[in-house]
């Protein structure tokens, strides 16, 4: 039995060869968008599982006075690992972030992000496997480095390189201890070399905020009553009121932090993006299933007269979309292994197909849909099938009741919501994109040049280097900047400075003289730092407009600011500046005070030296800037690059977003297209006899057209009334993760709903005007 349904399927995969092809394809390219959406899914849903270990690591962050502080007191991690029972290892390390340190061996000499400064107790908490050296002891000796392999091949190429020496930033000499294995998925840390804080044991004092802590515990816990626990112990000996721990398992730091920036949203919006694609595909079979079963009513009939029961036209209908389906997933599969290299290398992701830890959870992932999609597209059109009356299909009267075709309009208006949905997303997200692309940020970004510089060049040799760059024709003003404009790290942590009596939180960045005069920043109140003010350098401020809120006053200019646990060095608050984004409309502006040095009362490092520059003979310009550069630091290359680049970098992952939803958008449209397509000849073929006596009777095509399309057009106002609500509600949640954000114009929600409308109904027209345009004398002859 089951031998003779195979026959007559592939029969009538033959005689329908366009039925077929429509019906396989449409399922194949929804399947394959799928599939593309879930690998991407599945790596971003892997971070941090690459060992099991992991499960027992967990990140140690800082409430202080209501600010969130990802980097904590450099002696913390000693301290939990003392006093917190639990905790069987503790680590604290500073992090590469974005910045590529030199890396320099003999002859070779390399850029290399990664680079983090740990101290001997970081294999005792992360799981990393060495390929060469031993993990117990490989941090143990002050000058130690551990390379990645990735590193290793870079510099020393096949040698093995364990006891050769490596130079950081042409300064610091180390030697390699170990070499990293990769680890097998992805992390929220980029470590690529690891080597021992030159200065550990002189950085380890409570008030250096610059290193964050992990712990690992004995045994997996509840990271709320851990965080309470470890709140209490660091209260009874430090006792800091307003200050507490909380805690993140490393394998929730990716997508679901307590606090901080989250990938988990965009997860989100791709899986919800997937599941619609799927179920598009879904009704989409369905439907042409149902257009095909009109056709197939004799043969139903036939087959009860010649004793076939209704569970085997059950069976035998399954068996032939179960067959189509499984030929859909095979050409999905091979349409993905085409496109999957494309799409990683498009969006930056290293995805793979198959391979790695996620290759068995696919598979079983694949095997789950591929029943679900069987069962919700097959089941409906099969019992409709088998559900024909054996008297009345043979004498040509197989009209379906009304509970058929609602059933079949609902599944129609699913998919003209999720279109409608899909178009509001992409004009919304390219809003908003195109909003933080060209929103003013308070200064002019192209007109900036940052520099990599080396610690040396940034405060013992800046006066010098800024004086060789000033000589430059087209530099207009150089400075510096411990927080840099654009960076994709940046510490835009508060702290609890003095003003008049009051505790006022603020953020602390030290620039130098000519900062503002680079960024071009307006200035409210007061006056800019300035060489004819000898004071500046160490004794004067600047805040922004948001710390000026903050502080409550008119003007502030004239009065002094103390940093925290420094009260006997006051600082005069000589200016006020207009804010400015540094870190892109994502974020609000942060208060913040500016002083040249604070060395006196505070620890801060790192950041680029900036310099603007004329637009007029930039290559000329440039040029100059290499040339005194390479005077200044010979061992050093320039590295630079315009702060519009930078934060166009920050843009990244939005810009991705935008492209992911428009290229899966207009598959999911397609797909609608072509299930409209089905629905419409379905309608046709049942009412070809009515077509037909209208024709006879005067009916012009155009009067036939407007009746065949008006029952999609009360559907199609449905969908439309049902998306746009849902679009509203979902998009304004997406736009409330940003600090600056476009408004819901109604006008994105009519042009929304117009694209929908527009492209239903033509192509319900082109199929209405084939079908009224037949002769019909033809069509009665056939009825």
């Amino acid at each position: 039995m089951l031998k003779n349904y195979f026959k007559t399927a592939l029969r009538n995969f033959e005689r329908h060869r366009l039925h077929a092809f429509i019906n396989i394809g449409g399922l194949s390219i929804g399947m394959a968008s799928f599939i593309v959406i879930l690998v991407y899914l599945n790596y971003e849903l892997s971070y941090d599982k690459w060992d099991a270990s992991l499960k027992r690591v967990y990140r140690v962050s800082m409430r202080k006075d209501g600010d969130i502080l990802s980097n904590t007191p450099a002696p913390l991690a000693s301290f939990l690992l003392e006093k917190y029972p639990g905790v069987e290892a503790a680590t604290a390390f500073v992090p590469a972030g974005d910045f590529e340190a030199l890396l320099s061996s003999g002859e070779k000499s390399i850029y290399q992000k990664g680079l983090v400064e740990t101290d001997s107790s970081f294999f005792k908490v992360f799981p990393y496997r060495l390929v060469l050296g031993d993990a117990a002891t490989a941090l143990n000796p002050p000058n130690a480095i551990v390379i990645s392999e990735e590193v290793s091949r870079k510099l020393f190429g096949s040698d093995n390189p364990i006891g050769k020496p490596i130079k950081l930033f042409n300064v610091m000499n180390a030697v390699v201890t170990g070499v990293l294995r990769e680890p097998q998925g992805p992390s929220h840390l980029t470590v690529q070399v690891l080597m021992r804080s030159p200065n550990e044991r002189s950085n380890k004092f409570w008030e250096n905020y610059s290193y964050q802590t992990y712990v690992r515990m004995i045994r997996p816990v509840s990271v709320v009553p851990m965080g309470e626990g470890m709140s209490r112990v660091y209260q009874e000996t430090r006792k800091e009121p307003g200050t507490g721990l909380f805690t993140d398992a490393v394998e929730d730091i990716h997508n679901f932090p307590q606090h901080g920036e989250s990938h988990f949203t965009i997860t989100v919006v791709l899986l919800v993006l997937a599941v619609f694609i799927l179920i598009a595909g879904a009704i989409n079979f369905s439907n042409l299933s149902l257009a095909r079963a009109m056709t197939r009513a004799k043969e139903v009939g036939i087959r009860k007269v010649l004793g076939s029961g209704r569970n085997h036209i059950v069976l035998q209908s399954l068996l032939e979309i179960s067959l189509q389906c499984f030929i859909s997933l095979v050409l999905a599969l091979l349409l993905v292994s085409r496109v999957l290299p494309y799409f990683s290398g498009h969006f930056n992701l290293p995805l793979g197909f198959f391979k790695g830890q996620n290759a068995l959870l696919l598979g079983a992932q694949l095997g789950a849909c591929l029943l679900l999609i069987i069962l919700i597209s097959g089941m409906y059109p099969a019992l409709f099938l088998s559900g024909f009356q054996t008297a009345e299909v043979l004498k040509g009267k197989y009209t379906r009741g009304k509970g058929g075709m609602f059933f079949r309009n609902s599944l129609l208006v699913v998919q003209l919501s999720l279109s409608a949905l899909f178009i509001t997303g992409i004009i919304v997200v390219n809003r908003q994109v195109s909003y933080m692309q060209s929103e003013y940020l308070g200064f002019e970004p192209s007109k900036v040049l940052k520099i990599e510089a080396t610690q040396k060049t940034r405060d013992k040799d800046f006066a010098q280097v800024r004086q060789s760059l000033l000589s430059v024709p087209g530099v207009e003003y150089v400075a510096k900047s411990t927080s840099v404009p654009g960076s994709q790290v940046l510490d835009t942590s508060t702290n609890a400075f003095k003003y008049e009596g009051g505790q006022y939180r603020l953020n602390s960045v030290k620039v130098g003289t000519d900062y503002f005069k680079v960024m071009d920043i307006k200035l409210m109140k007061g006056r800019f730092f300035s060489d004819l003010h000898p004071e500046d350098a160490d004794y004067s401020a600047i805040i922004n407009e948001t710390a000026l809120k903050k502080l409550g006053i008119a003007d502030p200019t004239g009065r002094y600011i103390y940093f925290p646990y420094c009260d006997s060095i006051p600082y005069t608050i000589v200016g006020v500046v207009k804010d400015f984004h540094i870190q892109g409309l994502q974020h609000a502006v942060v208060p913040t005070i500016y002083t040249i040095s604070n060395a006196h009362c505070e620890f801060r490092s790192g950041g680029a030296v900036l310099v603007k520059i004329r637009t007029d003979h930039v290559q000329q310009t440039l040029a100059g800037i290499q040339a005194v550069w390479k005077k200044q630091e010979p061992d050093f290359p320039i590295r630079y690059s315009f702060l519009d680049q930078d934060f166009q970098r920050l843009l990244t992952e939005y810009i991705r977003l935008e492209r992911i939803i428009f290229f899966f958008s207009i598959v999911s449209l397609v797909i609608t297209g072509i299930g409209l397509f089905a629905l419409t000849s379905f309608l046709c073929r049942q009412r070809v006899k009515e077509i037909g006596v209208r024709k006879v009777l005067g009916a012009s095509v155009a009067g036939v057209t407007v009746l065949l399309s008006r029952d999609f057009l009360k559907i199609l106002v449905i969908s439309v009334a049902i998306a746009l609500p849902l679009a509203g509600w979902a998009l304004s949640r997406w736009l409330e993760s940003f600090a600056y954000r476009v408004s819901l114009s109604w006008w994105m929600f009519v042009l929304a709903g117009l694209i929908t409308m527009g492209a239903t109904l033509l192509t319900v027209c082109i199929q209405a005007v084939r079908s009224a345009s037949v002769n019909p004398v033809k069509s009665l002859r056939i009825e």
